[in-house]
C-alpha cells in the first residue's frame, strides 16, 4: 500500500520511507518489553489489557517478526524484540526529555532504574506500591531485559546486579549475600516423607539451563555434593527453565521441587508459598546482589531516595530460620 502511494506521489527514491510503521503502539512495546508483561503494561499506560496486545500484533505484523515469546504465564522477548527495545528507549527517552525541557521541566522527578527480569517480576515490583505510596510523585522506570547497562552511557541511574562477589564494583552497596536451599509446595511436601536429601529426587527437579551466568553455582549437582549426598540421579526427572521466576512459579504451582536462592527463597518461604524441607542446609552461591548508582545521579534527592527505601527493604527481608 504504502509503495503504491508513493509511486504515484513521484517521490524520489532517496526521499521515500522504508517500510514505515506506525509509532503509537511504541509506548505500548516499550512498557511490556521493559515489565515483560502486558497486564503490566497496561495498567501502567492505563489501558486494557487487549489494546497493549493488539498493539504488539500490529507491530509484529508491520516489522514481520515475532517481539515476544508467550508463555503460559510470562513474557520473554525474542532477538527481534530486544533489538527494537533499545532502539524505541533510546528514542523516547529523547521525545520525553525534549518535552521536559520544552514545558520548564529541566528536573523532573524521573528515576530509571536497571536490573534483571526474574528480580523486578519476584522482588522489586510486589514492592513498589509501597514506594509510591510514600513518593508519589516519583516516577519509577524499570528497564528489566537481563543486559548488563553502562549507566552513564545509557543516562540511567541506578541498577540492581547479581554478581559474583569478588566482582563487585567499588563504591556498589551489598544488598545480600546469597544461600540457595530446595523449597517446596507445602501440598507437594505433605504426599511423602523424607529423611534426607538424596530423597528429594523422587520428584522433578526444577532446574536452570546451564547457559545462565551463575548457574554452575545453583545447580542441583552442586547441592547435593553440599549436602553430602554425593551424585544423585533424579528418579522423576527434570524441568529446565530459562528464567529464576519460572523455576519458583512451578515450584509453587507443586510441579516439582526448586533449588531457590536469595532473596526469593526468604520471601516464598515467609509468605507459605514454599517450605524448606532441610532448612539447615542452605548453600552458600558466592553471588551477591549489589546497589550501583550512576554518579551522575547519587546527589539527586529522589534518587537518593529511592537507594534508601530499597536498603531498607533488603534489611527487612524476611529472615531463615533452621
Amino acid at each position: 500500500m504504502y509503495g503504491a502511494v508513493m509511486a504515484t506521489t513521484g517521490a524520489s527514491p532517496a526521499r521515500r520511507r522504508r517500510r514505515p510503521i506506525s509509532l503509537a503502539p511504541l509506548r505500548g512495546f516499550e512498557a511490556a518489553a521493559r515489565l515483560l508483561s502486558f497486564t503490566e503494561a497496561a495498567a501502567e499506560l492505563n489501558l486494557t489489557q487487549s489494546s497493549i496486545s493488539r498493539q504488539i500484533a500490529g507491530l509484529e505484523r508491520q516489522i514481520g517478526k515475532p517481539l515476544f515469546v508467550r508463555r503460559t504465564r510470562s513474557l520473554a522477548l525474542t532477538a527481534a524484540g530486544a533489538r527494537l527495545q533499545r532502539a524505541v528507549q533510546q528514542a523516547l527517552a529523547a521525545i520525553d526529555q525534549g518535552v521536559d525541557e520544552l514545558r520548564g521541566v529541566g528536573s523532573a522527578r524521573r528515576m530509571t532504574l536497571t536490573t534483571y527480569a526474574s528480580f523486578a517480576s519476584l522482588w522489586l515490583v510486589p514492592r513498589l506500591a509501597a514506594f509510591q505510596r510514600r513518593y508519589p510523585d516519583i516516577e519509577i522506570r524499570i528497564d528489566a531485559s537481563d543486559r548488563v547497562l553502562d549507566l552513564q552511557a545509557e543516562d540511567i541511574d541506578v541498577a540492581v546486579r547479581w554478581l559474583p562477589a569478588a566482582a563487585t564494583p567499588a563504591g556498589a552497596t551489598l544488598l545480600i549475600d546469597d544461600v540457595a536451599a530446595p523449597a517446596v509446595s507445602p501440598r507437594l511436601l505433605q504426599s511423602a516423607a523424607l529423611r534426607r536429601p538424596a530423597d528429594l529426587a523422587q520428584w522433578p527437579l526444577l532446574d536452570l539451563d546451564d547457559s545462565i551466568p551463575g548457574t554452575e553455582r545453583l545447580s542441583w549437582t552442586a547441592w547435593f555434593e553440599f549436602a553430602g549426598a554425593g551424585a544423585i540421579e533424579p528418579a522423576a526427572g527434570r524441568l529446565v527453565f530459562s528464567f529464576v521466576d519460572q523455576a519458583v512459579q512451578a515450584a509453587i504451582r507443586g510441579q516439582g521441587v526448586a533449588l531457590v536462592r536469595s532473596p526469593f527463597l526468604h520471601d516464598c518461604v515467609a509468605s507459605g508459598d514454599l517450605v524448606m524441607p532441610f532448612p539447615k542446609l542452605r548453600m552458600p552461591v558466592g553471588y551477591r546482589h549489589v546497589l550501583v548508582v550512576n554518579p551522575g545521579s547519587a546527589k539527586r534527592p529522589h534518587v537518593a531516595a529511592f537507594c534508601s527505601w530499597l536498603a531498607d527493604e533488603f534489611r527487612r527481608v524476611p529472615q531463615l530460620v533452621d
